[in-house]
């Protein structure tokens, strides 16, 4: 393998650690608070910011995401946009 295919694989990993932390912190948040009680402006904001950090996350990982899917992963997208069809 070429040097810039393992950084982009090397990339690609921290990403989706990113993501993965992203989103234990998230449900660490709504299990540590009640977003009941929060005020609208607050929700607002907390929900916005998630969507921007996860869209920039997304975005990046899109970037370095390989051209063709794996098998397994092709085997999943199938059968997500099957369930979608009926």
């Amino acid at each position: 393998m070429s040097q810039s295919s393992l950084d982009e694989q090397d990339v690609a990993q921290r990403l989706n650690t990113w993501i993965t932390v992203l989103e234990e912190r998230i449900v660490a948040l709504l299990h540590g608070n009640d977003p009941e009680t929060l005020k609208p402006a607050e929700r607002e904001q907390a929900a916005s910011r998630h969507l921007a950090m996860l869209l920039r996350l997304l975005q990046l990982r899109q970037k370095f995401a390989q051209p063709e899917p794996s098998p397994g992963e092709q085997a999943l997208l199938d059968a997500l946009f099957r369930r979608d069809d009926e």
